[in-house]
């Protein structure tokens, strides 16, 4: 059997490589997990480039979502069973064929979902739900801003905000007309690429700015979208697309902000497995609605990982990718 593995940092298509290997048999409480479909994440880009090197280990077998069969189980796992559709979640490695994890860590996959959507029923529901449920408030959030307005994550705050009717404006470096923009209920799409679209996004929401930004970039766009930010406003930072961190001076420039990091891993390893638990289904359900689907816009078998790594870079805008190792 292979795995894709890491053994430096750099861009993924050139550090990344498919080896044989052959898993430890499952300890007490850990099982094998068959995986049938695993998604590529610009969480798994980034953590490959060393953006996260103080926190992650080499070698990296990458692959933060995934789904799959438990095959085989060591004592100890509770009511897990040999062919238990699972969510093995809680650790990298879902590029490899078989995964062994902690069966504590394998949650069971809603009903109804094909490979495909429930490969993508997790990380980036389930953020943008965590960060909607913590930020967004009935009757005092107004006016929303969201970067990075190409993704997956942010068609999903597009929608779920929507439906609480909250307005949603969404930033993006390129072409605001771009195919695949109106998939998400956008009430305007800005591009970051005009020197005053901050002051646009003043005039679009009352002249305030946004009273919540969900910031995907980091950088300098994640710093202007802080400063355009409603007075008493919140910014919440989850993503480092542009590789570089907020300055570490922003709180004191803007001490009425409230600045608010948020990682899912953080609150999944906080939170009771109940609660991920129902988090999970609740995930689930919203993917099969279509509130929270994701468009995938191809499959590689685990092979082709170099042209599947390619595709995810260049193409992104276009869906994910999905690996079938």
């Amino acid at each position: 059997m292979y795995r894709a593995i890491a053994r430096s940092f750099g861009p993924a298509a050139d550090v990344v490589r498919v080896e044989p290997y052959q898993p430890d048999p499952p300890g007490p409480g850990e099982v094998w997990v068959r995986m049938t479909a695993a998604t590529v994440n610009p969480s798994d880009l980034v953590t490959i480039s060393g953006a996260y090197a103080s926190r992650t280990r080499l070698p990296l077998v990458p692959g933060f979502e995934g789904v799959g069969v438990v095959e085989r189980t060591g004592p100890d796992v509770g009511t897990l069973a040999v062919g238990d559709r699972v969510l093995p979640i809680g650790s990298p490695g879902a590029w490899q064929r078989i995964k062994r994890t902690e069966a504590r860590w394998c949650f069971p996959v809603a009903d109804g979902l094909t490979d495909a959507q429930a490969a993508t029923s997790y990380i980036n529901p389930l953020t943008a739900m965590r960060m909607i449920e913590e930020h967004v408030f009935p009757g005092r959030t107004r006016h929303v801003a969201v970067n990075a307005a190409g993704s997956a994550t942010a068609a999903m705050l597009a929608r779920m905000l929507h439906r609480r009717g909250v307005s949603a404006i969404g930033l993006v470096r390129g072409d605001p007309g771009a195919p695949g923009r109106a998939e998400a209920p956008w009430a305007a799409v800005l591009s970051t690429g005009r020197a005053d679209w901050h002051e646009e996004l003043r005039r679009r929401t009352g002249g305030r700015g946004p009273d919540v930004a969900f910031d995907a970039v980091g950088g300098a766009e994640g710093e202007r979208l802080a400063l355009t930010t409603a007075p008493g406003g919140r910014l919440v930072h989850y993503g480092l697309l542009s590789g570089r961190p907020l300055p570490a001076d922003l709180t004191a420039r803007r001490p009425d902000l409230g600045l608010h990091l948020f990682w899912l891993r953080a609150w999944v390893h906080a939170a009771d497995p109940a609660d991920v638990r129902r988090a999970l289904r609740a995930a689930g359900e919203l993917v099969r609605s279509g509130d929270a689907a994701t468009r995938v816009q191809a499959r590689f078998p685990l092979a082709e990982i170099g042209t599947a790594l390619r595709a995810a870079v260049e193409r992104g805008r276009d869906g994910k990718v999905l690996l079938e190792p």
